[in-house]
């Protein structure tokens, strides 16, 4: 290799050297070391070497400084100041200090140094006869490195950084600037992006972000841009949502912004405002699977959680379609049932977003007893059933008496009777669901089994089978009549199907069918899937019905005979 070629390759490498540390100092306090301000030209500098340019997402600027340890000043004790603020420093050489070759300074003498340059006492800057001294108020310009020599003995060296206060930060979305402490209203399931700005400051700013308590700082994207003519960065941090969900209603979502001239972190808030559809929690009294016979009262209560706020009412699905009943506050209250009060009911709701319902419960009113007095004083009793037994009692009266005649005990024998409180119950997965059937009989029922859907096996009274559980008989306020009780822990879509409960006496047996149906949201039935739904149970029920008392009594005749 000739000569020119060695030359051209230590231009290169001083050349790069000097750009290095240029580069340097630019990303710690956005200055020039020999401490005027950066030419336009310099910011360039970055990006030829290959380290990004300063309008590159950075972090704080003080964390990129580059330490190069061939920089005598790598290494060396910061003092950051803010721009205005009085800056005192005194000179300490220690004893044992060597004079500097070449020092011509006189004894006693102090000399203070800012990046190798002699530093002369001027209005702002004043070098008292201890050696300290005193700047009345640092400038951008006094960053850099400050030493003293003292009777030519050079004392430790200190990096000054003049830090500039940002102004303060604010919050955008969209091209709109928000209040801080305000509301952004958004539908659910909508994506947002806020910018967090922080105008001026040197060094740049680090922003933070922080949604209901938890640091979501990962997620932003954040930008600095130096301003060569202001000395100062332009800052803007973006964080995207790409999905609100109605769980962030209410939360408070904010940039915290930090600063070396900042003495604390500085929060801009924002709450969210998220609007979201209906969703329906229904309640009745008694509770579910507890029988309503006629007389009786029963309560519904519906509520609704929605954004904004909406308030629900009952309705009554017939075959005209939907009629609303009569409730307040969400409350449906049925004093003294009838026949006529049976049927499918729903909560409803308008809302911004439309007509919402919830999904369909049934009403299934059980009829009393059924009796009539003849012309001759005598009680009939029509289509006699277990509910019909009990103590009677005749009383006659007239203008000016009532008579009454002794008790007559009336007892109601045969083929048991066994009747779905609830022919079709609908639950949702992972809750708790109790079937309820009404079984009479006299003589007693001496078998009673639960049938459930064909890949599930029979249980029957006082047993339990995973997290299916039939519970003994209890007592029913009809003679010779009981309640039979199957309940499911955590009912999951795979116990949907036919339920069947059978019992069996000396005199016959006798078949019920409950039809479960599991749901994993809130739905509405119309009005005509409610009665497809109602004529397709009530085939079915006959049909196994119908099935189940043909083996029943083929297997007693097989055994009789």
């Amino acid at each position: 290799m000739g000569v020119s070629h060695w030359l051209l390759a230590l231009l290169l490498y001083y050349a790069a050297v000097s750009r290095a540390s240029e580069v340097r100092y630019l990303r710690h306090s956005g200055r020039r070391e020999s401490g005027g301000e950066p030419a336009a030209g310099s910011l360039g500098l970055s990006a030829g070497l290959g380290l990004g340019g300063l309008n590159n997402a950075t972090e704080n600027p003080i964390d990129l400084l580059f330490e190069d340890e061939a920089d005598p000043s790598a290494g060396l004790k910061e003092e950051l100041v803010v721009r205005g603020q009085e800056v005192v420093f005194e000179c300490v050489v220690a004893e044992d200090a060597k004079v500097v070759e070449g020092d011509d300074s006189v004894e006693g003498e102090v000399r203070w140094y800012h990046d190798g340059s002699q530093i002369k006492g001027d209005l702002r800057m004043s070098i008292m006869w201890t050696g300290r001294l005193v700047m009345s108020h640092a400038v951008s310009a006094d960053s850099g490195v400050w030493w003293c020599r003292r009777s030519g003995r050079e004392g430790p060296r200190v990096r000054l950084v003049v830090t500039i206060p940002p102004e303060r930060p604010y919050l955008e979305y969209g091209d709109a600037r928000l209040a801080a402490g305000g509301r952004l209203t958004t539908r659910q399931g909508n994506s947002i992006t806020l910018n967090c700005v922080v105008e001026g400051g040197n060094p740049a700013p680090s922003i933070a972000w922080v949604l209901g308590g938890e640091d979501i700082s990962p997620s932003s994207q954040m930008r600095s841009e130096w301003r060569a003519e202001e000395g100062v960065f332009y800052s803007t941090s973006n964080l995207t949502l790409p999905s609100v969900e109605k769980e962030l209603h209410n939360s408070s979502v904010a940039c915290v912004v930090r600063h070396p001239a900042l003495p604390v972190p500085v929060p801009v808030p924002l709450r969210l405002n998220v609007q979201y559809p209906p969703a329906f929690r229904l309640r009745r009294w008694p509770m579910w699977g507890t029988p309503v016979r006629e007389g009786a009262s029963i309560s519904l209560l519906c509520a609704v959680d929605a954004n904004p706020p909406s308030s629900p009412t009952w309705v009554k699905v017939t075959e005209r379609g939907t009629t609303e009943v009569a409730s307040s506050g969400g409350w449906l209250n049925l004093t003294r049932v009838t026949d006529t009060d049976r049927g499918w009911y729903k909560c409803a709701t308008v809302h911004t977003f439309g007509r919402f319902a919830s999904h369909s419960v049934f009403i299934n009113v059980m009829r009393g007893r059924t009796a009539s007095v003849s012309s001759q004083n005598s009680l009939l009793l029509r289509k006699t059933t277990y509910s019909d037994g009990g103590r009677y009692r005749c009383v006659a009266s007239d203008a000016t008496r009532t008579v009454e005649s002794d008790d007559v005990d009336v007892v109601v024998t045969g083929a048991p009777v066994v009747e779905a409180v609830n022919s079709t119950v609908l639950s949702i997965g992972g809750r708790p669901t109790a079937l309820t059937a009404h079984v009479c009989g006299r003589p007693s029922v001496s078998t009673l089994t639960w049938l459930p859907p064909a890949h599930l096996p029979p249980v029957r009274p006082g047993e339990t089978n995973d997290r299916f559980k039939a519970h003994n008989l209890t007592a029913s306020e009809t003679p010779d009549c009981q309640y039979a009780v199957m309940t499911i822990v955590g009912v999951r879509a795979s116990d949907a199907g036919n339920w069947v409960l059978v019992g069996v006496n000396d005199r016959g047996a006798s078949a019920a069918l409950i039809r479960l149906n599991i749901t994993a949201a809130a739905h509405s039935v119309t009005a005509n899937g409610a009665r497809a739904m109602s004529h397709a149970h009530s085939a079915a029920t006959q049909a196994f019905l119908a099935a189940v008392l043909i083996l029943f009594y083929a297997a007693r005749d097989r055994m009789w005979a």
